[in-house]
């Protein structure tokens, strides 16, 4: 099964203890920049279980 990712999807991230739900800020290569409860994390795109939904505003940076 594959996923189709874009920016600001709020995905959710499973490392097979703990299941959380993440907004995407950046994709690279081998990485995505998610932003969780107002910090940034890499992680792999591996991790990422389903996509749950899309932000709709923009946030201002």
């Amino acid at each position: 099964m594959s996923l189709s990712l874009h920016n600001y999807n709020i995905v959710r991230v499973s490392d097979g203890k703990q299941i959380t739900n993440c907004t995407i800020v950046r994709m690279c290569h081998a990485h995505v920049v998610v932003k969780y409860e107002g910090r940034k994390y890499k992680i792999p795109y591996d991790l990422i279980d389903k996509v749950v939904g899309h932000e709709l505003l923009m946030p201002e940076e």
